[in-house]
């Protein structure tokens, strides 16, 4: 079945009509979008594409889990923190030592789309002299991000919130600045990815600069797997879909003469695939993210199986300046 009005591929440009792959979208109270799939190149995304930084502004990812899956905040904070740190960690699973690639001078990251600043706040923790910035457009989520920090027990640093867009504007006035450029779960809420894309990679240092980026994965077997899964994987705050073919794609576009390589990164544990294969719904109140070592050969062998076959929950693309 097809879609005929108003489509454009926000990858190719194509406006012949798309196939529809998904009728329904979680949060879309009117029933107007669609999840469709472009005749020309493969992408998916909304149909029409929407974007809106109230939506942002209010919360409303948090409060979803929270009052749809039944997940508490605090169990949603603590696995922010663990994803914080696997995800610091993942640079020396990749062969990229900060320390040693930037000689002891002054690291320079930017977290764009940094949320309340728990992977900027890791940083600080564990580089104290690195300069870390999060770019965040919504002021609301900055202010929250800082009393958290400030606030907890553990006084966790406070990276420096930048509360703007990435814009042309921005982009010139902190061209070449930035030793590193992360952005976790962010691309596939923009409307322009490959101009966004395009706009962090003018951020980094020439030759020296990398850019890291970790998108959900839309090849993750468990959308075939589970039919609930499936209709929440496609949401309204979610304008694309990447697979690893269109998301290299956005990349080549975006910075054609960069290095590139993409991987398949599993985040949730087994428990959380089992639970929706075997009951077709989330766990709700405490979802498997393997916090802990009591299954490591299970965990780990599984993990990698997905990651080889490139059907994990999550990819992570890192750009090199060439």
């Amino acid at each position: 079945m097809t879609v005929t009005k108003d489509f454009s591929c926000i990858l190719c440009a194509e406006q012949s009509s798309p196939w529809i792959v998904q009728h329904k979208v979680k949060g879309d109270r009117h029933e107007m979008l669609k999840v469709v799939c472009c005749s020309s190149c493969g992408h998916l995304q909304l149909n029409p594409p929407m974007y809106s930084i109230d939506y942002y502004n209010e919360d409303e990812q948090v409060n979803f889990v929270v009052h749809d899956y039944g997940t508490p905040l605090e169990k949603i904070l603590e696995h922010s923190w663990i994803d914080a740190k696997r995800r610091l960690n993942r640079f020396a699973d990749k062969g990229i030592d900060l320390d040693k690639i930037f000689g002891g001078e002054t690291l320079r990251i930017l977290d764009i789309g940094g949320g309340y600043g728990f992977f900027g706040s890791e940083v600080k923790r564990q580089y104290p002299t690195a300069d870390v910035k999060v770019l965040e457009p919504s002021v609301k989520r900055a202010e929250m991000g800082t009393k958290y920090l400030s606030e907890s027990e553990e006084r966790h640093p406070v990276p420096d919130f930048l509360t703007v867009l990435l814009d042309q504007d921005f982009a010139v006035k902190y061209q070449g600045s930035f030793d590193l450029i992360t952005m976790w779960h962010v691309l596939e809420h923009v409307p322009n990815p490959i101009d966004f894309l395009r706009l962090a990679c003018q951020l980094v240092k020439p030759k020296t600069g990398l850019v890291c980026v970790e998108v959900p994965n839309a090849n993750d077997e468990l959308i075939k797997l589970s039919p609930a899964f499936k209709d929440r994987s496609y949401m309204i705050e979610h304008i694309s879909y990447f697979s690893p073919d269109s998301l290299e794609k956005v990349a080549r576009k975006a910075n054609p003469e960069a290095q590139i390589q993409t991987y398949s990164y599993q985040r949730y544990g087994i428990f959380n695939y089992f639970h929706w294969i075997h009951f077709n719904k989330p766990q709700g109140a405490s979802p498997d993210l393997f916090e802990g070592k009591d299954r490591w050969w299970l965990e780990t062998t599984w993990r990698a199986a997905r990651e080889q076959a490139m059907t994990s929950d999550a990819l992570f693309m890192i750009i090199s300046q060439l």
